[in-house]
């Protein structure tokens, strides 16, 4: 599916929530995770020209945060020039106290103008490793520049990476992808829900 301008196209993002009881399960049947930040979840699009959208998942311009200059500068030096981007993540500024003007990117769904429809999501993070080679390493990331960070993908011991980390200021969990699972087209909230599963840390408000 060819991608020639700018449309929106909704992130891939899991609806159902599941108990920490049930992650071993899910990793035995060929699921792995991300970790799940707390931030706004994000398409970020880059034009041939190297020019930049940036919408929430209600298909909405973010109304407190811009993409900053210098996070456009890093995409137009790793991505493909002269041809449409879409990479999903999340940003974090304004829900976590500590980590400002930050990308963490997880998925991409267009790349070299095409929608990657049918795509594996194990083979578009080895896309999206190509396109942002891994950088120094973290717990739940790889640093490509202090500002643009790109998730770690966790095929085993998953349940204990969930519990590892317990600061919901930062980390709300992790999401279980079914590797195998195939990207279908992003016109809908609840798309591609179908291959991903969200596992969260207990706070004040929610509870295992």
């Amino acid at each position: 599916m060819e991608y020639l301008s700018f449309k929106y196209l909704y992130p891939p993002r899991p609806d159902y929530v599941l108990t920490k009881d049930r992650i071993t399960h899910y990793e035995k049947e060929g699921w792995a995770a991300q970790y799940k930040k707390n931030g706004t979840c994000t398409i970020i699009a880059m034009s041939p020209e190297g020019e930049f959208h940036a919408m929430n998942r209600h298909a909405e311009e973010h109304k407190a945060w811009n993409l900053t200059e210098h996070i456009k500068k890093v995409l137009r030096h790793y991505l493909p020039k002269g041809h449409w981007t879409v990479l999903v993540g999340e940003i974090l500024h304004s829900k976590t106290p500590t980590i400002k003007d930050t990308i963490y990117i997880h998925d991409v769904i267009v790349h070299l103008s095409k929608q990657l429809v049918g795509s594996s999501f194990e083979e578009r993070q080895i896309l999206l490793e190509k396109l942002l080679p891994n950088g120094i390493e973290h717990y739940s990331h790889f640093e490509i520049d202090p500002f643009v960070w790109k998730a770690k993908l966790f095929r085993t011991n998953i349940e204990q990476e969930f519990l590892s980390v317990k600061d919901p200021k930062i980390d709300e969990g992790v999401v279980l992808k079914k590797l195998n699972g195939k990207l279908k087209p992003c016109v809908k909230a609840d798309s591609n829900s179908g291959w991903q599963a969200k596992v969260r840390y207990p706070t004040k408000n929610y509870q295992f």
